[in-house]
């Protein structure tokens, strides 16, 4: 790995690691940088696969909604390019995010490692649930951008900034660092 390069890990839940259908390492993960580290836990919402991706270290989280089989083959993919979308959305400059894209050199997988990321995945989660049971109660389909913004205004008293959204962003102005 070269000097700008990290591995991403994503850490996760049993429930995710048996959909993937990865054997999964019960190493804790390598990944030295948090930010490049993600927990990740499957859901179903409306008989529709859900995956809530948070970050490990800013708590920044988004949900990928109607995931299909093959979807599952490729999660990779789907996850890095779920990050980029996501933060674009979040007002990210797209220079800082196509860096922390490029960083990403490889994608490793491994089981859960911190107790307080689960259960604040389990929190974003039914806040999820809510928001999207209540706009097919206003006849909407749950419009899944605008779910994943909301998310990451919701307050998180542990963060220095409170929401997930501001604490993302100002550690990826980091990146120019780098």
């Amino acid at each position: 790995m070269g000097v700008d390069s990290f591995m991403l890990t994503i850490q996760c839940t049993k429930k995710l690691a048996s959909e993937l259908k990865f054997d999964i390492s019960g190493d804790k993960p390598i990944n030295r940088d948090p930010l490049y580290s993600w927990h990740a836990h499957l859901f179903l919402w409306n008989r529709r696969k859900c995956v809530l991706v948070m970050n490990n270290k800013t708590r920044y989280n988004f949900v990928l909604f109607g995931l299909r089989k093959d979807d599952f083959k490729q999660f990779d993919d789907i996850v890095v390019h779920a990050i980029a979308e996501n933060l674009l959305g979040d007002g990210a400059d797209k220079a800082i995010i196509d860096k922390y894209v490029q960083n990403c050199t490889s994608v490793s997988y491994t089981v859960t490692s911190d107790r307080s990321i689960i259960s604040q995945i389990n929190e974003m989660i039914m806040a999820a649930e809510c928001k999207m049971t209540q706009d097919k109660l206003d006849g909407t389909e749950p419009d899944i951008g605008e779910l994943n913004r909301w998310l990451n205004r919701y307050i998180m008293m542990k963060l220095p900034k409170l929401y997930s959204g501001e604490t993302m962003l100002e550690e990826l102005l980091h990146l120019g660092d780098l």
